[in-house]
């Protein structure tokens, strides 16, 4: 069953499209690794306009929980594996959306066949550990920061 569009409610369309297909990804009906229904069998099952599922797609797509292929359609994202990267104390950490050429860099065989590199959406981390120190840049989807304790004084 689809939700209920609320055009009174002041909440963009595209937002409660967003949220009902969230909602329908956080209860099971839609799969991690599952195609989503196209544009057009959104549209008609929201009642809405093929530029607001866009605009939804895109909303959920910003948020981590699809990606999407060009001619191909959107699918829900899977929930990677996280490697723990400890960060040295006094490293300075950036987080951020990664260049083209990280993008093509980071990504996985797979991805880069897939994709042309890393999926839309996934954020970068850059570790800057202090002066004359090479900086390093991770996949945000791949690790889970760990913070080394500063020395006492330090």
């Amino acid at each position: 069953m689809c939700a209920v569009i609320d055009y009174s409610s002041g909440v963009p369309v595209y937002r409660q499209v967003a949220a009902a297909i969230r909602d329908d990804i956080t209860a099971g009906r839609y799969q991690p690794g599952a195609w989503l229904p196209s544009e057009a069998q959104l549209s008609q099952m929201y009642e809405v306009g093929r530029d607001t599922v866009r605009e939804a797609l895109a909303y959920l797509r910003a948020e981590g929980r699809i990606t999407t292929v060009r001619k191909r359609g959107s699918m829900v994202a899977v929930e990677p594996t996280r490697e723990p990267y400890l960060v040295p104390a006094g490293a300075r950490v950036i987080t951020r959306m990664p260049t083209p050429d990280e993008r093509r860099e980071l990504a996985t065989s797979g991805e880069l066949r897939e994709f042309g590199g890393m999926p839309e959406g996934v954020p970068v981390f850059e570790v800057v550990p202090g002066p004359r120190k090479h900086r390093k840049v991770l996949r945000g989807d791949q690790v889970e920061l760990i913070t080394e304790e500063a020395p006492p004084g330090g």
